[in-house]
């Protein structure tokens, strides 16, 4: 299509299923002319575009097939790495420090990448698979002179899907990062993500029933997340890190699973960054591990030990050997 040459300078936001006729799909595109993108989440990305007027009244709109097309003429810059986690365990920090380093890209919890990860029922595994690449191809043009790493942090539940992820991109390096158990869940809990509400994603994502008891279905998602890293680790060996290594981890151990050696200067950027909170607009962080643990009542404790600490303890296990 000849249009396809217009859409540098555009990204895609969401995808609008037809399930009569998977290929009629829509993907909808919005201009943004930032130089890369630092909000903690890429969906906080989209919407600040979103209140912009010309925004809300002119977007691009392609099929899926549209989309491939488009990133077969521009493939966009490689992935350099990608970080799954259990969430809640600093991997917004991680993913913040590695925007840090000269030339890179982060794209942080991707709706429109989440969307074809979930779409399993929808498209074959083949079609599945070359979708994705193109989605992150789309959304990791190059968008600044010089740009020449990209970073993926994927949200938490699409580590149920890291089989289907690799399969895409065998040959990026991936990290899974988790935190003690009663630290991730009273945060969980403080906090409600959606896969920790139940409704709200299905609980069969995460190989489970649903649960009247809303913490202890928390409680099972998350125990799940840590499982499908442990598995995906047995499967394709990536780089485990504890919430403990951060932040030095970003330009020591993480840096080099992902083939990066950080220059002084870079390792003094990331070193100022790391005092700061990426999700409460760069404000001076303040570590919480002791007052979480302090404050867990003991009925969340104890769905910690069951739901969560056997994978938890198989996890440390193997990132101590």
């Amino acid at each position: 299509m000849d249009e396809v040459t217009t859409l540098d300078g555009w990204l895609p936001g969401r995808i609008f299923w037809d399930d009569a006729d998977v290929e009629a799909s829509v993907v909808e595109w919005i201009w943004c002319d930032a130089p890369r993108f630092t909000e903690a989440f890429l969906d906080d990305t989209f919407t600040g575009l979103m209140r912009h007027p010309a925004n809300t009244l002119f977007r691009r709109r392609t099929t899926l097939a549209e989309l491939e097309t488009w990133v077969g003429r521009s493939p966009g810059v490689p992935p350099t790495g990608f970080i799954f986690h259990v969430s809640r365990c600093g991997s917004t920090l991680l993913a913040h420090l590695l925007g840090r380093l000269d030339g890179a890209l982060v794209l942080s919890e991707p709706g429109p990448v989440d969307s074809l990860i979930r779409a399993g029922e929808r498209l074959g595994r083949e079609r599945q698979v070359a979708l994705l690449r193109a989605m992150v191809g789309a959304l990791g043009q190059a968008r600044a002179p010089g740009q020449s790493r990209l970073f993926v942090k994927f949200d938490a539940w699409n580590t149920l899907q890291h089989d289907l992820i690799h399969e895409a991109f065998p040959e990026t390096p991936w990290v899974f990062l988790y935190r003690d158990p009663v630290e991730v869940l009273v945060s969980a809990l403080g906090q409600r993500g959606v896969h920790t509400v139940p409704g709200l994603l299905p609980a069969s994502l995460f190989g489970i029933d649903a649960d009247p008891d809303a913490d202890a279905y928390a409680a099972r998602v998350l125990g799940a997340i840590y499982a499908a890293g442990l598995e995906a680790h047995g499967r394709a060996p990536g780089l485990l890190v504890d919430y403990g290594q951060l932040p030095g981890a970003a330009w020591g151990e993480v840096a080099a699973h992902f083939g990066i050696t950080p220059t002084p200067d870079e390792i003094a950027r990331l070193t100022a960054a790391s005092g700061r909170n990426p999700k409460q607009g760069d404000q001076p962080f303040t570590a919480d591990a002791e007052a979480k643990r302090r404050s867990a009542p003991e009925g969340l404790r104890a769905l910690a030990e069951r739901w969560m600490q056997p994978a938890y303890e198989r996890l440390e296990d193997a990132r101590s050997n």
